[in-house]
């Protein structure tokens, strides 16, 4: 890898690890957006930059098809523009949907497996993530020559970080089926695979040198430290664990979008930011990461640095009337209380940021602005059955009918 730059040595030598995460559904950067957040991270002095983009046909759905030559010379530029700000490029490769695991190390899926990874090695990646999440417990189906999916999973990381070592700055990075505490179980996974024991023949087997990607006990996780978590139940070291922070993330609910303040993260801990595929949001979201880093558990200083964020984005004071109802997510430990609404402040700092504030920053937030002025309007029946019909989709129509004006 190459040197740090000399003013950002200090700073980074003194933080874990941060930086960003290309993981979400339902967005896909272009070129041209990677290379901002890559100038972004540089200038907050982050050290990482995940490619593992959901939509990238080539990532996930169809793993095995080869990338084009303009998909690989673009990575390439990607590559060298990171490695000139000192950005390390993890490149991920997600082939857990339909891996034949007849033979781990050979066969047609080993292959083109390992083929893929040359590739985005070659193009300038410094370090590759196998990631097994987001797939369903059906292992029966593909298990081959195993009995447990655990040692399969694990069988599948030491192989591949073996045949890549001479290749990498660093071991492999393995996310894995069981992510986080909360999937363990869920209905939605619910086919008789045995995920009390996942972790612990995981943990049996892999090679301590590979690192895992989680998320902690939730998918959405508001304190990220992974004491008392399927992953250190397992008796692995929780040092060996980067965080995959969803904090911000809102592809499962993209209606509504996240911005209060970075917290409850250990200063410690490395973590990489996965959050919504607006370039000019996320950048302002990695600023909120650094403010949460250089703040740490203090309140009152954390409040004020996030406040200093939004102000470096030139986001208008107006924003603040509003901001409890962009807050995180709720918490799944927490009380969750409903914001105050305050009808006429609030629709007046929505005329504010709708029709007067002009970047393209507001261009992004633009449907979550108006989406609140129509709920307020709602919430207050102060919209007309007609205006309804046009908001809403017909599902959430109202039954009875109104005087239309």
């Amino acid at each position: 890898m190459t040197k740090m730059n000399s003013h950002h040595d200090e700073k980074r030598a003194s933080r874990a690890l941060r930086g960003y995460i290309e993981g979400y559904y339902g967005r896909m950067l272009t070129w041209d957006d990677r290379g901002a957040i890559l100038d972004h991270l540089k200038s907050l002095g982050m050290g990482a930059y995940l490619y593992a983009p959901k939509e990238d046909i080539c990532h996930r759905y169809a793993w095995r098809q080869d990338y084009d030559d303009d998909w690989v010379n673009n990575f390439q530029s990607f590559c060298n523009t990171a490695r000139d700000g000192d950005i390390a490029v993890i490149a991920g490769i997600a082939p857990g949907l339909d891996y034949d695991f007849s033979d781990i190390n050979n066969g047609e899926d080993w292959d083109h497996l390992l083929r893929k990874c040359q590739v985005m090695l070659d193009g300038g990646a410094q370090q590759i993530a196998l990631l097994l999440d987001d797939i369903q417990p059906d292992f029966k189906e593909k298990s081959g020559r195993f009995s447990h999916e655990g040692d399969a999973h694990a069988a599948l990381a030491n192989a591949l970080n073996t045949a890549l070592a001479d290749h990498m700055d660093s071991p492999i990075i393995l996310t894995p089926r069981l992510y986080a505490d909360e999937v363990m179980g869920h209905d939605l996974m619910a086919s008789g695979a045995d995920d009390e024991t996942y972790w612990p023949r995981l943990a049996a087997s892999l090679d301590e040198e590979i690192r895992l990607l989680v998320c902690g006990r939730y998918v959405v996780s508001h304190d990220t430290r992974l004491d008392e978590t399927a992953m250190a139940r397992a008796g692995m070291n929780k040092e060996r664990a980067i965080i995959w922070d969803n904090l911000y993330a809102h592809d499962y609910c993209p209606r509504r979008l996240f911005l209060g303040r970075w917290q409850g993260r250990p200063q410690d801990q490395d973590i990489l930011l996965n959050p919504t595929g607006l370039v000019e949001t996320d950048k302002l979201l990695l600023s909120f990461m650094d403010a949460g880093m250089n703040t740490g558990m203090d309140a009152g200083a954390a409040e004020n640095a996030w406040r200093a964020a939004l102000a470096k984005h030139d986001v208008p004071e107006a924003f603040h009337v509003i901001a409890p109802f962009f807050d995180l997510p709720p918490d799944p430990e927490g009380e969750n209380a409903e914001p105050d609404l305050k009808p006429e402040e609030m629709l007046a700092a929505l005329d504010v940021l709708l029709w007067q504030w002009k970047s393209a920053l507001q261009r992004e937030w633009y449907p979550f602005l108006m989406g609140l002025r129509q709920d307020i309007l709602l919430k207050t029946e102060a919209m007309n059955r007609l205006r309804q019909q046009k908001s809403l989709p017909p599902l959430l129509w109202p039954n009875e009918s109104d005087d239309d004006v």
